[in-house]
C-alpha cells in the first residue's frame, strides 16, 4: 500500500499504519534465522521491529522452545523477512501460540 503513490491521503495512511502496524498483532512472520514467530505487540521504537513470540524452526520443521523477542533491542540480530501463512506449516490455530 505504501508504494501506491497517490491512492491514499498521506496523513491518513500514516495514521492507519501506525495503529495497525506493518506486522499486525496476531500475524505470523518468518525470521532471517529460519524461525517462525507470532507478532504479540508493536514496538514504540519502530513499526518494522515488533515484539514477537518465536515458536517454530523451519530448518527442523518442528516446534521449538517458545521465546519472546523484542526485535527493537539493539542486541537483537534477527530480522523479519516476510509474512507466513500458518496453514502452510500445519498450524491451524495461530491464537493457540499467540496467547
Amino acid at each position: 500500500m505504501a508504494q501506491w503513490n497517490g491512492h491514499f491521503d498521506e496523513v491518513v495512511f500514516k495514521a492507519f499504519v501506525k495503529s495497525v502496524g506493518i506486522y499486525p498483532i496476531g500475524s505470523m512472520v518468518k525470521l532471517k534465522s529460519g524461525r517462525l514467530a507470532v507478532v504479540i505487540d508493536q514496538s514504540p521504537k519502530s513499526l518494522l521491529t515488533p515484539i514477537i513470540k518465536v515458536f517454530f524452526s523451519t530448518k527442523s520443521k518442528s516446534r521449538i522452545k517458545v521465546d519472546v523477542v523484542d526485535l527493537s533491542k539493539p542486541h537483537e540480530q534477527d530480522t523479519i523477512v516476510g509474512h507466513e501463512d500458518p496453514i502452510l506449516w500445519g498450524i491451524n490455530d495461530i491464537h493457540e501460540i499467540w496467547s
